[in-house]
């Protein structure tokens, strides 16, 4: 019987949230398998390595692999590309990866008596990460299905027939793998808390190039922008928010940084005085370089920075007013 579209929805739903397992379009991996190399016929594993060796493609069940050009049985399938394309004959495919990975995807299709496939995820200590369900009927087309984990890394990927003889006969062909978490899993530096109105009522804003890395291999400017002109300014930074009011009573700018905070360089808004002309930017890597002990180094990936400004404005509360907060994620 066919799997009903709600009990797939139920499936995808029931996949663990926090691992953020998520479908995406089709993409180009740094690991690929075509299955391009000699046919195999009822072996228990890909007889060549699979991905460019960088994973291990078996039939748990038993002898099951199988390649072929061309395969007929309700309708007839060949290849996506190339000259061969991969199927168990019996039971489900695990794709075993060497190290991790964040993305998946390829092309599959049925040819046999049903279609729709489940397709468990797996984390390097064997926990399942996410079941997605991939429906698609028997008619020997081949449709894209790909998925991406933003939070967990991949190790294994086992692909079972929903529909078909115990769980098998899933045709897959043009795989596609990638070792290095895709952009839409990194949206930036990411602005947060609220900023501050001067006594010109210059509302500042912070902001960044990239996301720092952790060795300081990819540049990092910090910038921010309607600052009062003429003014003394600091941009630092700690390892937590912690938005709070930065005046007990009056004042419109908020503490977003928790501390301990380090301060960087001070220097001049430019500008003009009494516009909102002015701007303060920072160097991350440079900054760091001249200051190796600084707060947080050495950094790792992963770990969050927050970074925010406060400059000279004498009749505000505190003679100062802050920018609002920036959250950068060390890659």
């Amino acid at each position: 019987m066919r799997l009903s579209l709600a009990f797939a929805l139920a499936a995808l739903a029931a996949a663990p949230a926090a691992a953020q397992v998520s479908a995406i379009g089709p993409f180009t991996g740094n690991l690929q398998e075509s299955f391009e190399g000699p046919q195999v016929v009822f072996t228990p594993c890909l007889t060549y390595p699979a991905f460019g060796g960088a994973a291990t493609l078996c039939t748990p069940n038993g002898s099951n692999c199988h390649t072929t050009s061309g395969w007929g049985f309700i309708c007839t399938i060949f290849a996506q590309s190339g000259g061969k394309f991969f199927a168990s004959v019996g039971g489900p495919t695990e794709i075993v990866f060497t190290g991790n990975v964040y993305t998946f995807g390829g092309y599959f299709g049925s040819n046999s008596t049903g279609g729709d496939a489940t397709f468990d995820f797996y984390d390097a200590s064997n926990n399942l990460i996410s079941s997605q369900v991939a429906l698609f009927p028997n008619d020997c087309q081949w449709r894209w299905f790909g998925w991406q984990s933003c939070s967990t890394a991949i190790r294994k990927v086992v692909v079972t027939g929903i529909n078909t003889t115990s769980g098998g006969y899933i045709d897959m062909d043009g795989l596609e793998a990638g070792t290095t978490l895709p952009g839409a899993c990194n949206p930036g530096p990411q602005p947060y808390c609220t900023s501050g109105t001067s006594t010109a009522g210059c509302v500042s804003v912070i902001s960044a190039t990239a996301q720092p890395s952790a060795s300081f291999s990819t540049p990092c400017q910090v910038n921010v922008s309607a600052v009062e002109g003429q003014r003394t300014g600091i941009i630092f930074y700690g390892l937590g928010a912690l938005p709070q009011p930065w005046c007990s009573t009056g004042g419109t700018s908020f503490l977003c940084v928790k501390a301990p905070t380090q301060r960087t360089f001070a220097a001049s808004s430019g500008g003009t005085a009494g516009a909102c002309d002015g701007s303060l930017s920072l160097n991350w890597n440079a900054f760091h370089a001249a200051n190796p002990g600084s707060l947080g180094t050495p950094f790792s990936a992963g770990q969050d920075v927050y970074l925010q400004t406060w400059f000279r404005d004498p009749p505000s509360c505190k003679t100062t007013t802050l920018s609002g907060g920036l959250k950068m994620t060390m890659q």
